[in-house]
């Protein structure tokens, strides 16, 4: 039987009596418990905090002697147990103390309430909101779950590099817990719980692992529970500060799984949750056990060129689909589309003047045009226009679809149990888009952070070979003047899943953009093309953090397309 250790400081001896009754009445349901010290006065429970081994809960009563209130007992508990100790306030004044609950919550309680709420049974109790013992009890259990101190149930976090980034991250500043991976331990479990608790979890471990990098400071991992005699199950939690951020994306995924196939887009379950003594909150949803990250499935050894060509005939040919039907299709103003956010064209500018001189430095790329680059880049980030071709050349509008809107490597994810098969996470940035859009975020992002990753991304030795792959991203098959074709385009020619996958997207890419559907003649969707690659490359390209090996690749890249749009639009 699990024992754990309490505080009651109360002036009335027979309240407090009858309040560890109530209490232990709670813990006996859980099969646990409970070990009392009862202090005489507010000096004594104050030396008993100073001098005794830490409390697991205290249940302390508002109104005490001498008019004092157990805001100092609060106070002092928090300051030598930090937050280890799960502190209720209980007052049956609360006529004399209308603002009990906020100054007690201020000096550090987990919560105040009136002290008739506390009772053996569940009458009058509703919801999230009851009080009873027994629900009390659970709190209290939660609490210690999340500090890893029940001994029966476990929440096991890796040991790699990129779980130990994400609990510093969610852990700085250190605050009133001190260690910052301790800090960040106590957020995510304390997360992790609100959606994954349950009563009959004895023995259950639940491991963390970081899943993928989350946009806008935002911490995405995988949570894998395993009991005895149940089914392994695993859930994907995202994590981050900015709450309105993540009620949004929850609208947004609800949104796009009312448009995309059952079975392809991982859905939230349980709303937003948040950890008040952290501000951090959380959407969660449940997850294939065998899942992994695009990315981390392109990279692995055991991933053939075949299926990587399979999942991306699914992702593209079937799951993305439905996205293009004709009721979610709008013309939008052609120049609206061609027109750089100001975020954007500021961090544009940057890298520009960063990296220019290494572009043409010879011991960098050695390009000697690299002034005429610049400012074909900075004539189109200015005024959206295209190397000498004249506005009446260019069609008004240009068709948006629905679009998934952020698609990349870290929130397609792969189960990878018998025939590997792409599911979808995050769709945060679903809405219209231009028809592009998905197609080239995609590959601009591979082509950026996963092939060719590692050392050698670093290498300016390889960034002719880089700079040579990404300017090709195009399938067109019109005259020999127009044509663009892609190196990698034959099966014999392929070497890496990462490069099967990218050549399947190029090379069926009218089929998987409907560009017959759409009613784009070929000269029409040929230049857009290449100008969704170009602003996706100066997009991704200009982030702050990229590789400079990367940053000249993606520039030297938009320059390119931007040429092949201006050609495709002469013919």
């Amino acid at each position: 039987m699990t024992t754990v250790r309490a505080l009651i400081v109360d002036n009335k001896p027979f309240m407090a009596e009858r309040t560890k009754g109530v209490v232990d009445h709670g813990f006996k349901t859980l099969n646990w418990q409970v070990d009392w010290e009862t202090p005489d006065s507010i000096l004594a429970a104050l030396r008993m905090v100073q001098d005794l081994p830490k409390f697991d809960f205290a249940i302390i009563d508002y109104a005490l002697e001498h008019g004092e209130t157990g805001q100092s007992v609060v106070a002092e508990i928090r300051l030598r147990q930090g937050l280890d100790c799960y502190i209720l306030v209980v007052t049956a004044e609360a006529d004399d103390h209308p603002s009990f609950r906020e100054l007690s919550m201020g000096a550090g309680a987990n919560e105040a309430i009136i002290r008739g709420r506390l009772t053996t049974t569940s009458t009058g109790n509703h919801g999230s909101d009851k009080w009873d013992a027994e629900s009390l009890a659970r709190r209290i259990r939660k609490h210690m779950k999340a500090l890893g101190r029940v001994h029966d149930f476990e929440i096991k976090f890796g040991e790699d590099t990129g779980t130990q980034s994400m609990l510093s991250g969610l852990g700085e500043p250190p605050g009133a817990r001190g260690d910052v991976i301790d800090r960040g331990e106590h957020i995510a479990r304390t997360l992790i719980l609100e959606f994954l608790e349950r009563d009959n979890d004895a023995g259950a471990i639940l491991h963390v692992n970081r899943l993928a990098p989350g946009r806008s400071g935002a911490h995405v991992c995988k949570v894998r529970r395993v009991q005895a005699g149940q089914p392994a199950e695993s859930f994907v939690l995202k994590i981050g500060l900015d709450r309105a951020a993540l009620e949004a994306e929850r609208t947004a995924n609800d949104k796009a799984a009312r448009v995309l196939t059952p079975q392809v887009l991982v859905t939230h379950s349980g709303g937003l949750k948040t950890d008040r003594s952290s501000d951090y909150g959380a959407l969660a949803a449940a997850l294939a056990n065998n899942a992994v990250t695009l990315d981390s499935w392109l990279r692995s050894t055991e991933t053939t060129t075949t299926q990587a060509r399979q999942v991306a005939d699914e992702l593209f040919g079937g799951h993305l689909k439905s996205l293009f039907q004709e009721s979610l299709r709008q013309d939008r103003d052609t120049s609206q589309w061609l027109a750089t956010a100001p975020l954007h064209r500021l961090r544009i500018e940057d890298a520009l003047e960063t990296y220019a001189p290494v572009w043409a430095h010879p011991q960098g790329v050695h390009r000697k045009d690299v002034d005429d680059l610049v400012a074909l880049l900075r004539t189109y980030v200015e005024a959206g226009s295209l190397p000498g071709v004249d506005r009446s050349m260019i069609d008004k509008t240009v068709v948006y679809v629905h679009a998934f809107g952020d698609l990349h490597a870290s929130n397609v994810l792969v189960q990878t149990v018998g025939r590997p098969r792409p599911v979808l996470v995050d769709a945060s940035q679903y809405g219209p888009h231009h028809w592009a859009t998905d197609s080239t975020r995609l590959l601009v992002d591979l082509v950026l952070q996963v092939r060719r990753s590692g050392v050698e991304s670093m290498l300016w030795s390889a960034v002719a070979d880089d700079c040579a792959y990404a300017d090709a991203l195009c399938g067109y098959a019109g005259d020999a003047d127009a044509r663009c074709g892609f190196a990698g385009d034959a099966a014999g020619e392929l070497t890496t899943p990462v490069d099967a996958f990218i050549a399947q997207v190029v090379t069926e890419q009218r089929k998987y953009l409907c560009i017959a559907e759409l009613g784009l003649r070929d000269a029409f969707w040929h230049w857009q093309w290449h100008v969704a690659l170009a602003r996706e490359f100066l997009r991704q390209g200009s982030r702050p953090g990229m590789l400079p090996t990367r940053a000249v690749v993606a520039l030297s890249a938009a320059a390119s397309h931007l040429r092949r749009a201006a050609k495709a639009l002469g013919h």
